[in-house]
């Protein structure tokens, strides 16, 4: 987006956004809820949502759970709706803005600025984090302020780029990514690494910023990260779809391939392969040769893809 267009965003909605749950599979109910609006119903048939296009989100535990209570044969919205199991997982939503307009450092698909989605933890997880990890303030061994993420005690375990236009009804996600998790596992390999070469150590030797003992560090991330490793990926894509069609009404959403994002990008060290091909497969996303309007309008843009021999994206309508 041109930065002028990005202001109007950021003016509308503001920084600070709302509070998001999330659960395993939780993008299973919202899919098929999304489904129904679309399809202008209120109940499916269970039966035939077991053989259509929809079987791999009807048959996820949680579905099962809610599918045992519809004893008529019959999923609705108010039965999902009406679903919360015990235990899930909560964030703050922040929005900020993305590159200077040079696609080579930014590895945006436009010569132009990114909306950026931030999911961010509550404070319970902040909590534990100071009192296990003891850190230093402000700045943490786990973030990097070279992206896009808080730049306050607020913490960002993920971000979402993305660029769209109004007049197409389309949005284009560049990247769902992570600095948190990651290097919060790496720093604890790198301990355990340390500490059976040279017996004793600090963890504060080894991760810059952190004050406290190693089974205070292996608690944190082997416990306390743990529930988030797992969802990290699938939370975020979903808050970032859910974002797109219930705050900005797009209802066409384009997602990059591996080898297109990275040829379009220009991005020269590789992401993980899984987020360019699984995470979008499970949310029903379907590769297509078709490339997004408003890129194709773009002349920049336009000028990339014709040197990308076969490009493909995936793309989902909700």
């Amino acid at each position: 987006m041109k930065r002028e267009e990005l202001d109007e965003v950021l003016d509308c909605f503001g920084s600070e956004r709302t509070l998001f749950y999330y659960f395993k599979d939780r993008y299973c109910l919202s899919l098929l809820e999304w489904y129904m609006t679309k399809i202008k119903k209120q109940s499916l048939s269970i039966g035939l949502l077991n053989k259509g296009e929809l079987q791999n989100f009807i048959r996820k535990p949680v579905m099962k759970e809610i599918v045992k209570n519809c004893g008529d044969g019959f999923l609705t919205k108010e039965k999902m709706q009406a679903f919360w199991p015990s235990e899930f997982l909560t964030f703050t939503l922040s929005l900020d803005r993305w590159g200077e307009g040079d696609r080579g450092w930014d590895q945006t698909s436009r010569n132009q600025q990114n909306l950026v989605l931030q999911v961010n933890f509550d404070n319970k997880h902040t909590t534990q984090y100071q009192r296990l990890l003891k850190p230093d303030d402000c700045y943490g061994p786990f973030e990097y302020w070279g992206h896009p993420v808080r730049q306050d005690a607020r913490k960002t375990m993920s971000w979402i780029r993305m660029d769209f236009d109004l007049s197409t009804n389309e949005a284009l996600i560049e990247e769902v990514q992570n600095d948190w998790l990651r290097q919060a596992s790496s720093g604890l390999f790198r301990i355990k690494r340390g500490l059976s070469q040279r017996g004793t150590l600090k963890p504060g030797d080894i991760v810059y910023g952190v004050h406290c003992e190693y089974k205070d560090f292996e608690h944190y991330v082997d416990k306390v990260l743990k529930p988030y490793q797992k969802l990290w990926a699938e939370a975020s894509m979903l808050a970032a779809i859910q974002f797109i069609r219930n705050e900005l009404g797009i209802n066409t959403i384009y997602y990059h391939s591996f080898s297109t994002g990275n040829k379009l990008k220009k991005i020269y060290g590789l992401p993980p392969k899984s987020m360019y091909t699984q995470l979008p497969k499970q949310f029903g996303f379907s590769l297509t040769k078709e490339s997004p309007e408003f890129l194709l309008k773009d002349k920049h843009a336009k000028r990339y893809l014709k040197a990308i021999k076969n490009p493909q994206w995936y793309r989902i309508a909700i």
